[in-house]
């Protein structure tokens, strides 16, 4: 028999609280939709790369000890013409070109913006805060606060799909993980949430249901004792803007961070779909969006 995941009574703490409020607005905050009059994709002479970069930096106190430190790697969109030149505002040809590079700069927009409201100095504070108090009280300084960020992506001719993980650790028992997710459609220049690419989301629905059911029962336990008892709420909002779905050549991936559908001793919660089956199910913005 299984061993069984305890149940705990649902606390979040306090920090992580603030997390979860900012990731879901970071989440939120979708791009308004660009100008009818900007022609569609990207011109046949120029390709398009998203390459991750990594930035870093790390905060010590006056004696030298380090404090904190984060580590994010973010996508960047670059253009380039066939010969390999980079093409930017000052490079750029024509309108059709200007519109491109304006169609780049709202996706790394989006993700200077989320740089920003991570708001790592804030918990350079707090750890400052913290190392003072532990210096007044004669204790050991053996950790430091963290933030990092890690990504992946998925990209076709069509749309951009980027998926996170968001590590963040103020002190306490252990870090916490905050899933984001970002799809772009490359054609309009605008962010899209799952429930634009679908006629119908209650099949989905319901078979995220049935999965979380499958997963509770591997425990033999039933969801409501696996999941917090409000989980099929929770997944009935899989579709709106704040739900964290990204896509792959095969999956529609659902995600939950810890203590958002289940204790944190249940771990994440990642619900896998297969394209194949969603076809049935799509509009034709999404048909269009997911036909490669």
């Amino acid at each position: 028999m299984k061993s069984q995941i305890p149940h705990r009574v649902r606390i979040i703490p306090l920090a992580l609280t603030l997390l979860l409020l900012t990731a879901c607005a970071l989440r939120d905050k979708i791009p308004s939709p660009a100008p009818e009059s900007t022609p569609a994709g990207l011109p046949e002479n120029l390709t398009c790369e998203i390459e991750t970069e990594p930035e870093s930096g790390i905060s010590r106190a006056e004696d030298g000890s380090m404090i904190a430190a984060y580590t994010y790697k973010l996508p960047v969109m670059r253009l380039y013409r066939q010969n390999g030149a980079p093409v930017t505002e000052e490079t750029a040809e024509n309108s059709r070109e200007l519109d491109a590079v304006q169609l780049a700069n709202t996706f790394n927009q989006a993700f200077r913006d989320w740089k920003e409201e991570a708001d790592y100095p804030a918990l350079e504070e707090l750890a400052q805060q913290d190392y003072a108090q532990k210096k007044e009280d004669n204790q050991k300084w053996d950790y430091h606060y963290e933030q990092g960020l890690e990504t992946d992506v998925y990209k076709t001719s069509r749309f951009v799909s980027v998926s996170g993980r968001f590590y963040y650790y103020a002190g306490g028992a252990h870090p916490n993980t905050v899933f984001l997710g970002w799809n772009y459609d490359m054609e309009k220049g605008t962010f899209f949430y799952a429930g634009q690419l679908f006629q119908d989301t209650e099949a989905i629905t319901e078979e995220l249901l049935h999965l979380a059911r499958e997963r509770a029962a591997e425990w033999n336990m039933s969801p409501e004792e696996f999941f917090w008892e409000d989980y099929a709420e929770t997944l009935n909002g899989w579709s709106e803007k704040s739900a964290v779905v990204t896509f792959d050549e095969f999956n529609m991936t659902v995600s939950f961070s810890p203590y958002v559908i289940a204790s944190y001793a249940a771990g994440e919660q990642i619900f896998n779909i297969p394209i194949t089956w969603l076809r049935q199910y799509l509009n034709q913005y999404g048909k269009h969006l997911l036909s490669q």
